[in-house]
């Protein structure tokens, strides 16, 4: 890829990001697979070979200050507000935050930023104190009935910087370089196939680099499980490797950024409710550009196969890794080994046959890419779809 062609592509990933990050978290999928493609040499989205590492050092975190320091300027026009900047500074004296209020000169905007000076962290707050007392920052508005929500956010800046508290924010409330570098990682290959050994040891094999702060101790009593056969595939990245095996279990992974500002991996229970990091994206491309080897039109005849054996088959036959969703499957109580298969004579694609050995039993098939675009298929059941009665 030429220089330019490398440049171009990171404005568009820069810009996709930045359009995405006020949506949910799968719309980044497209600026972090072209900063992948980039780092990982520039293949083709899509059916890929698996990635190689760039033999450059990724950095996640930086100097970590020990202490945060934050004040605030009030913009008002020329009339000002006299007794709300009387109120809002005496408030301000209760949080222990130095305020100042001043006429605005020219165009200035609000503006939330960040310096770090040795271990001192600096965060500066411009808002502006509009004529009927509010107090507006970039993105959110503050009443003198409601001081509290105020202290709050104050306080969440002290802790957390000028972003904030990452909790419910978009990406994990990392940055675009923090979310791209994070993305980069976890789209290296995992080479081996982690079946048979326990959870904990698979965990360690994805081969995250410590800096990240893994701990399996989250996994709890699940750390000694062993890893049953089709949950991983060779060669598929680290980041989907790691939610399929934590999946295993009923858990998942997602990246967190520290009160420092450096981003760790925290594993948690995927009933928390909270937004987990996912095992596999949907494709960019159509399905045929995606995983071709899938849409090869075979002759088929099946009696009583015995249904796994028909996924390894697959598997093997297109070189698209056909995992299970042993969690999923359990917590409906169908047991894959027990399954068996009946198709009657017939030409078909691959990928009709996965619909065609699945569907009978209540489950269905999903093609997926993984962080470096490489294709997928995992089996789940079919989920309940809830029924309107109005």
């Amino acid at each position: 890829m030429s220089p330019f062609a490398e440049s171009q592509a990171g404005t568009v990933a820069r810009r996709s990001y930045h359009r995405c990050v006020s949506q949910d978290l799968s719309c980044l999928l497209t600026a972090a697979l072209v900063v992948s493609a980039l780092q990982l040499g520039g293949h083709r989205l899509g059916a890929q070979q698996p990635s190689r590492p760039t033999g450059r050092r990724t950095v996640l975190s930086k100097k970590t200050p020990t202490r945060t320091e934050v004040r605030v300027e009030l913009l008002t026009d020329r009339r000002g507000a006299p007794l709300a900047a009387q109120r809002w500074a005496r408030l301000f004296e209760r949080f222990r935050v130095p305020l100042r209020i001043r006429r605005s000169l020219g165009r200035e905007r609000t503006s939330i930023k960040e310096t770090v000076t040795g271990k001192i962290r600096q965060v500066t707050v411009v808002g502006v104190l509009d004529r009927s007392g509010r107090i507006l920052v970039p993105g959110k508005s503050f009443t003198p009935g409601n001081p509290t929500a105020l202290g709050k956010w104050l306080t969440e800046l002290g802790t957390f910087g000028a972003r904030g508290n990452p909790t419910g924010q978009p990406a994990f409330g990392l940055s675009e370089g923090q979310f791209n570098t994070l993305f980069e990682i976890l789209a290296q290959p995992v080479k081996r196939d982690l079946a048979g050994v326990s959870l904990s040891e698979a965990v360690r094999r994805v081969g995250l680099p410590p800096s990240l702060g893994l701990d399996t101790k989250a996994l709890g009593p699940a750390a000694g499980a062993e890893v049953p056969a089709r949950t991983n595939g060779p060669g598929l990245s680290r980041g989907a490797t790691l939610a399929a095996l934590l999946a295993t279990s009923g858990k998942a992974f997602l990246p967190r950024r520290t009160p420092a500002g450096e981003v760790r991996i925290a594993i948690v229970n995927t009933g928390d409710g909270k937004k987990t990091w996912p095992v596999g994206w949907p494709p960019r491309l159509t399905r045929l550009r995606t995983a071709r080897p899938l849409f090869q039109i075979v002759p088929v005849e099946l009696e009583d196969a015995d249904f796994l054996d028909v996924v390894d088959t697959i598997t093997a036959k297109t070189g698209i890794p056909m995992l299970i969703d042993h969690h999923g499957l359990a917590s409906k109580n169908i047991n894959p080994r027990q399954l068996s298969v009946t198709v009657p004579s017939k030409k078909t694609s691959w990928f009709q046959l996965q619909k065609s050995i699945t569907n009978p039993h209540h489950l269905t098939r999903d093609l997926r890419i993984d962080e470096a675009g490489k294709p997928f298929v995992i089996v789940t059941p079919i989920p309940l779809r809830s029924i309107d009665k109005n």
